[in-house]
């Protein structure tokens, strides 16, 4: 069992470090906006100019009247024009998802507003078998079953040959979607993408649920000026919103902050019965106000669970859901899901540190791939989070699949590296390629895996050499904070900041000495402390950390985030360590 590491780099933010030597400037607009001093130092360390006393007032307060009108988003029209023909002739609509949480919640956006409005759906989301987006297989079964339109969410806008498919039965599609455009512009009626070419909205922000809540609302406008009657409020799928927007960790700023903080206080009201019951599932009580760790880290995987082995239909069934008794055997089925997600990552981990550490090569290589046969496909994502935690290199953790001669993988960074563009580099061993700077997915031949191992390994060097910081340096950190200023009144502070996320990280202090109190391991890989400082004690949670050997009276250092957890009735703080170290 490996000993704690020594203390990493630490660095003060830098917003924090600028901020500090003015403090006393700004304690009076502090006291203004309701905040502790510590807490105006939080947002303004984040948001440049937030100190400006309308943009402050607007970020602690967002209003759904802030949000900026869609009209300038390009295709809407054309999107709007299309739907209301659809509904006024009584064509029954076809709508098509991704398998993950935005692409679910897109589709049960889309299709459930659609219904209220007295369109007939015909909604399904992706197979991970089928392969990725919306496939020519997927179009021809709408055609099949009648679909005079076709909408595709969180998917499309690269799926040339699935609506070529419709394009050449005449069948028209909008897109809603949020990734980027290729050269290659889709063959479709409506393109509604923000990062399109002509595209005048100003937040370029969104997720997929964020686009279609858009949609929605300018279509009940569109059907209001119609003249129908008894429309329904878009602002009822808010929760859909937030959900979608957390969970596809897109930026937490301007519009989406106003929609996930207003669709977090609908989701704490539990009114959709298939939340109700995933959260019974989850164990989180019925009293609690929902955050945003509630929809990253319980709402979220679960949600996921289903696509990562097959179809993310038990997902998509679950949020549609209408009755409690449906809700129930759904949330049933889905944590079913969840809990094969947990043991199949758990072993692709265990499996791929015993390669890796089989390999004399593991230590020394700049991008570390590791490949074996069968597995999960869909948790070779998460997995290459845990072997970067490990060996803190760039990781691409691969499945190969004999039986299709084709392996896939995905990669996940450390960091400064550009693994996308590692992988680009690569690029003629692959057969597909995609993804960002932090995280990427691959597909090739089964036999050209070896290649791949020292290519990929090659051009992250290629990078480093040029420059690039393979390792942190320094972990910014907000200041450090005292155990005896951390209590209820401290994370009451915090709340009018929420939600945090992508753009607008959680605070992370600094513990700079702390004796263990008590140690225990839970779910075979975390570790749970007590942590004692000055006469207060707090439970603390190491996410991964079982590995490390520590007993009770170490001396330690940490960097958390503190968090509120409520545990039969009782509410109490709790630590978030982010890391840990030996301070013997």
């Amino acid at each position: 069992m490996p000993q704690l590491p020594p203390p990493p780099e630490l660095v003060l933010r830098e917003g924090v470090a600028a901020l500090r030597p003015h403090a006393p400037e700004f304690a009076a607009r502090a006291e203004a906006l309701r905040l502790r001093p510590r807490g105006l130092e939080l947002l303004a360390s984040r948001r440049e100019g937030v100190l400006d006393a309308p943009r402050a007032e607007h970020w602690l307060d967002p209003r759904l009247a802030h949000l900026r009108k869609p009209t300038e988003m390009a295709g809407f029209g054309e999107a709007i024009e299309l739907l209301s023909h659809a509904i006024d002739r009584g064509w029954r609509i076809g709508i098509f998802g991704d398998y993950d949480v935005d692409g679910v919640t897109t589709t049960t956006i889309l299709s459930t507003f659609l219904e209220s409005l007295g369109a007939e759906v015909c909604c399904r989301v992706a197979d991970r078998d089928a392969g990725y987006g919306f496939t020519v297989e997927a179009a021809r079964s709408f055609a099949e079953a009648g679909c005079r339109l076709v909408l595709t969410g969180d998917c499309g806008t690269s799926d040339h040959e699935a609506l070529a498919e419709l394009a050449g039965r005449e069948i028209p599609v909008v897109i809603i979607d949020h990734h980027q455009v290729p050269e290659q512009m889709p063959e479709a009626r409506a393109l509604l993408n923000p990062h399109q070419s002509g595209c005048e909205f100003p937040f370029k922000g969104l997720c997929s649920a964020g686009v279609a809540f858009y949609l929605c609302a300018a279509l009940r406008t569109a059907r209001a000026k119609a003249g129908q009657q008894q429309l329904p409020d878009p602002r009822a799928w808010l929760d859909l919103v937030a959900l979608g927007t957390v969970c596809d960790m897109v930026p937490l700023v301007d519009e989406n902050r106003i929609l996930t903080r207003h669709g977090l206080d609908l989701l704490s009201q539990r009114r959709r019965p298939g939340i109700r019951a995933l959260l019974e599932r989850a164990r989180v009580p019925g009293d609690v106000p929902l955050d945003e760790g509630h929809l990253g880290f319980t709402l979220g995987p679960r949600l996921n669970a289903p696509g990562r082995f097959a179809s993310a239909e038990p997902a998509l069934a679950l949020l549609r859901a209408r009755s409690d008794a449906e809700a129930k055997a759904l949330a049933a089925e889905v944590e079913m899901f969840n809990q094969r997600r947990r043991d199949a990552q758990t072993r692709v981990e265990q499996e791929a540190l015993a390669l890796l550490a089989a390999d004399p090569k593991s230590e020394q290589r700049h991008g570390i791939v590791v490949a074996h046969d069968n597995w999960v496909a869909g948790v070779v994502g998460i997995a290459a989070n845990g072997i970067v935690d490990r060996y803190r290199r760039p990781t691409l953790v691969v499945s190969i699949d004999r039986d299709r001669g084709e392996a896939r993988g995905s990669a996940r960074s450390h960091g400064e590296i550009d693994v996308h563009a590692a992988l680009e580099a690569c690029r003629p061993l692959l057969r597909r390629a995609g993804g960002h700077k932090a995280a990427a997915g691959v597909s090739l031949d089964v036999e050209k895996v070896p290649e791949l191992v020292e290519a990929f390994d090659a051009a992250v060097e290629a990078q480093v050499r040029a420059g690039v910081a393979l390792g942190e340096q320094g972990r910014a950190h907000d200041g450090e904070l005292p155990f005896v200023d951390l209590d209820r009144d401290f994370m009451n502070m915090l709340e009018p900041l929420r939600p945090f996320g992508v753009g607008f990280e959680a605070p992370v202090y600094l513990c700079s000495e702390a004796k263990v109190v008590s140690t225990r391991v839970f779910a075979q890989k975390h570790l749970g402390l007590s942590l004692a400082q000055s006469g207060r004690t707090y439970e603390a949670t190491f996410f991964g950390g079982a590995a490390y050997e520590v007993a009770r009276g170490d001396s330690v250092g940490a960097l958390f985030t503190p968090q509120l957890r409520s545990f039969r009735g009782r509410t109490q703080v709790e630590l978030r360590l982010e890391r840990l170290w030996s301070q013997s």
